[in-house]
């Protein structure tokens, strides 16, 4: 069913007969194409590091639960952004000594309200990603953001990476408030037809001495069933620490999945 094959993309559940060997970046959780900046924008849309002229470097450790009911280091990544040209690289971590390694390049560049950017993901041997994205400013307030992404579709260990993308619009009506909508479509496991997931997302910032963002994700099935839900904590502005923890809708109930921790430096740049 559609509910459970999105679930399976995002938990480590105990029902599993086997360790899945391939997960997505994480940030592409938590960030949207409308709103993303810095290198990490790189693993979400690759446009956005053509819509302002900075540079920024990156670290990220995520814990997730597993099937014992731990919480060891899953993934972390590295990333570097300037004037419009990223690098990144991710190690994820699986059960039984598996790990995987992903090196990442984007360049995304802007001319006027519209903005381009390719990004290859290359995987071991010769498995390889490519996403195309763009974005259009409609307005101050309004933005919009489109990518195509796995148009590869490499087989990535043992998940076939499939082909699909992702539209999306971001309003901002005051400085500190806005919020992302998205939609992602890809092509089914093993039959016709799309699968479709939706999400929503809510930023609230502080202007205070020590700046503070508060973050809220809501993701949905195709049947706009709430099936997981993402709250975040962002403290700075040229230097950002920040902390994402998600919960988890199963059919036993709810759980507590994992939790991000990111340290982002950035220089906006002449």
């Amino acid at each position: 069913m559609i509910r459970t094959l999105l679930l399976v993309l995002v938990l480590w559940t105990s029902a599993r007969t086997a360790v899945a060997q391939y997960r997505g970046p994480r940030s592409a959780d938590y960030l949207f194409g409308t709103s993303a900046r810095g290198s990490r924008a790189s693993w979400v849309n690759p446009a956005a590091l053509g819509t302002t002229a900075e540079a920024s470097i990156m670290i990220e450790g995520f814990v997730e639960r597993d099937a014992a009911g731990g919480y060891p280091l899953a993934q972390y990544t590295l990333g570097f952004s300037s004037r419009g040209f990223a690098f990144g690289y991710r190690r994820d971590r699986f059960g039984g000594g598996i790990g995987g390694n992903t090196w990442r390049v984007a360049i995304g560049r802007g001319l006027g309200r519209v903005a381009v950017g390719a990004g290859l993901s290359m995987y071991g041997g010769s498995q390889q990603a490519l996403d195309i994205g763009f974005r259009y400013q409609l307005a101050s307030t309004l933005g919009l953001a489109f990518k195509v992404e796995n148009i590869l579709q490499p087989q990535v260990r043992d998940s076939s990476l499939r082909f699909g993308g992702t539209v999306g619009i971001g309003w901002t009506p005051l400085r500190s408030v806005g919020l992302d909508l998205e939609t992602r479509g890809s092509d089914k496991l093993g039959s016709n037809g799309v699968l479709l997931a939706s999400r929503v997302g809510l930023r609230i910032g502080i202007p205070t001495r020590l700046p503070v963002l508060l973050t809220g994700v809501l993701d949905f099935d195709d049947g706009f069933s709430p099936i997981r839900l993402l709250v975040g904590l962002t403290l700075g502005a040229d230097y950002q620490l920040s902390t994402v923890a998600a919960g988890s809708r199963l059919p036993s109930g709810n759980v507590f999945s994992g939790v991000s921790v990111v340290g982002e430096a950035r220089k906006r740049l002449r």
